[in-house]
């Protein structure tokens, strides 16, 4: 199996940190407990998802709602977050993006493909996220939507023409993904070498296999080239478990909710210690018989700092917030 960048080039990142630590013992004591506890992959939310009559309706959705997959935050602390409505419940975040994409291809099955998005107007596009207000990226969003539609038409002629041109292995699935999707190419340059993340890239190829059951068009036979994906809650869970542990210096900008500027050192090194992190993890459970993927690792986590009360004292110390960086790739 080849190997995956985002795992290759971190690793450098990783041994040469200096604002951010990954806690061996942590991470033992993490492992024993989930075994102890007998700890289970979350459920796939399908609830929350759509599933369209077709494989290219789902696969259009899923490559959609990867692409605005982003920056959920807002600038002000006292500034109430995007949210949509769905069947009289209120939705923020990742879920408000993926009902919000849901009602419109349920509502617009003549609307909801690549052929009709790439013209779509930005009042159209907006009115798809009822409104978008206060979501960070609303122009960059719609123009996203527009270049990706354009691009898998023009070259693939439909969704499920891209997804099974990687011949069902993730490993050629993520790189195309990252490197001919607009807005996936989630790397830098840091000390002369190149880092590769692809946050956005892996979590389409795995809302893929996950939609779809690992059958079908969502089979892959390479599940572990993927890797966990560096966006803002997985390192904060890490973090408030001990497993990623950051300087006085980068504990107190987190704590401040200062910005950290997309490609700075701090970012690049949080982002690379939550990818080395679980792969340790990953390694640690495997010798109490616990074999799980990283990416299932990524999802027991982002599910537990959904439910973790982060007001609580841990070791006499708050619980930090997600570090905030103004970007379009997480």
């Amino acid at each position: 199996m080849e190997t995956n960048p985002a795992r290759k080039t971190t690793l450098y990142v990783v041994k040469n940190s200096k604002d951010v630590k990954i806690n061996k013992e942590k991470i033992r004591q993490t492992a024993k407990k989930w075994t102890s506890e007998k700890i289970s992959i979350p459920e796939w939310p399908s609830g929350m998802h759509f599933r369209g009559k077709n494989d290219e309706q789902t696969l259009t959705y899923l490559i959609l709602l990867d692409a605005l997959n982003f920056c959920f935050w807002t600038k002000k602390s006292n500034t109430k977050r995007w949210e949509i409505k769905y069947k009289n419940k209120k939705y923020n975040g990742y879920f408000a993006l993926s009902l919000a994409l849901k009602k419109f291809f349920l509502k617009n099955p003549d609307k909801a493909n690549f052929i009709y998005l790439k013209n779509i107007s930005f009042p159209e596009f907006k009115k798809i996220l009822q409104g978008g207000k206060n979501l960070q990226f609303l122009k960059k969003r719609w123009q996203i939507t527009k270049k990706i539609s354009v691009y898998i038409t023009k070259k693939y002629g439909s969704s499920t023409n891209f997804v099974l041109s990687a011949n069902h292995h993730l490993s050629k699935l993520i790189p195309r993904i990252a490197n001919e999707l607009y807005s996936f190419k989630d790397e830098t340059k840091w000390q002369g070498k190149k880092i590769c993340t692809w946050k956005r890239a892996q979590i389409l190829a795995i809302d893929i296999l996950g939609t779809f059951n690992n059958k079908g068009a969502g089979h892959f036979r390479d599940l572990g080239y993927a890797t966990a994906f560096a966006d803002y809650k997985v390192p904060q869970i890490l973090h408030t478990l001990g497993i990623i542990e950051y300087s006085p210096r980068l504990t107190r900008i987190i704590a401040n909710k200062r910005l950290i500027k997309a490609f700075s050192r701090e970012e690049i090194e949080i982002r690379a210690a939550t990818i080395w992190a679980v792969e340790y993890l990953q390694k640690e459970l495997k010798k109490h018989g616990k074999e799980l993927y990283p990416f299932q690792i990524d999802w027991i986590l982002w599910n537990k700092s959904q439910d973790r009360p982060f007001g609580k004292l841990r070791a006499r110390k708050m619980a930090l917030p997600y570090h905030l960086t103004k970007t379009y790739f997480y």
